[in-house]
């Protein structure tokens, strides 16, 4: 924390982001594998008229980012989240704003990330399972690989020591002092919900990719299908990254000022997990932030 002069530790708690999706796509995959669910349902079958043109979209553009939705989380959006940090954002509300933006593509033509699919996953889950997202969450993942450091947070209260995230001013591109960075650390990540509200720390990111590339998680079909294929940049949940001694499998996140990234080997055996209290980065900090995954990569 800046005002108290706080230094950050390497198994602080920090907001993860988008690295949420990943454990989301382990959900479903998972209730994929228990025939509760199939990758070429439409989101139309189980959320009937909460999407137009439902009925089109499969589970697996959802997971690939290829349904052709928008990406709720815009300029405009992020800035009504500033000026309302304490809201609390409705899933279906959040699909909404998507909506409005109107399709980017049809689904199935190309890849497209968007925020917006991984929400309708988070309620396609609950409706499937009939209980909450944290809670499949937690029993399927956090709780048998003994994550105890992670959580699936939307509220603004982080319990607990946790790391607070800065937004610097930007003025014509130029990022601004941290002396004069806002604190987002009380805001509400409701509006992030499935795509970005898990909680967790460096030590369990890298023991959940980990396992997850092992094939502690999913069968090797399934987990075949989360990893990209060649030339492709994303799978049906993790982003291919290439380094300078090969391809890393992972993913990256930011959200409320944290900036963070997972990187693993295919095997998932070698892992590395950075993260920065503050975001956006000045060109110079975010060279130094590819160069530190990189080296501590390779």
């Amino acid at each position: 924390m800046l005002a108290g002069r706080v230094s950050l530790r390497p198994n602080d708690r920090f907001r993860a982001g988008s690295i949420t999706k990943t454990f989301v796509a382990v959900v479903v995959l998972q209730l994929v594998d228990e025939r509760r669910l199939r990758l070429d349902d439409t989101i139309g079958r189980w959320l009937p008229g909460l999407v137009t043109g439902g009925g089109r979209i499969t589970v697996r553009q959802l997971l690939g980012h290829r349904s052709g939705l928008a990406d709720y989380v815009t300029t405009s959006f992020l800035r009504r989240t500033v000026n309302e940090p304490g809201r609390r954002w409705r899933p279906p509300e959040l699909v909404r704003v998507a909506a409005e933006m109107g399709s980017v593509a049809r689904p199935g033509e190309r890849y497209a990330y968007a925020s917006t699919n991984y929400v309708l996953l988070g309620l396609l889950v609950e409706r499937v399972t009939g209980t909450t997202l944290g809670r499949e969450l937690r029993l399927r993942i956090f709780k048998p690989l003994g994550l105890r450091d992670t959580t699936f947070t939307p509220d603004a209260r982080i319990p607990g020591r946790h790391v607070h995230g800065y937004t610097p001013t930007v003025h014509d591109g130029i990022v601004g002092s941290l002396a004069n960075a806002r604190d987002r650390g009380t805001a509400s990540a409701s509006w992030a919900w499935a795509a970005g509200a898990i909680v967790s720390t460096a030590p369990d990111l890298s023991r959940f990719f980990g396992a997850l590339l092992r094939g502690r998680l999913l069968p090797a079909r399934l987990l075949a299908r989360m990893r990209p294929v060649a030339g492709a940049r994303y799978g049906l949940g993790l982003a291919v990254f290439h380094t300078s001694c090969g391809i890393a499998l992972g993913h990256t996140g930011n959200v409320l000022g944290p900036v963070s990234a997972t990187w693993s080997s295919p095997d998932g055996r070698r892992r590395v997990v950075a993260m920065s209290n503050s975001y956006p980065l000045s060109v110079p900090a975010e060279a130094a932030f590819r160069r530190l995954l990189n080296t501590a990569f390779c």
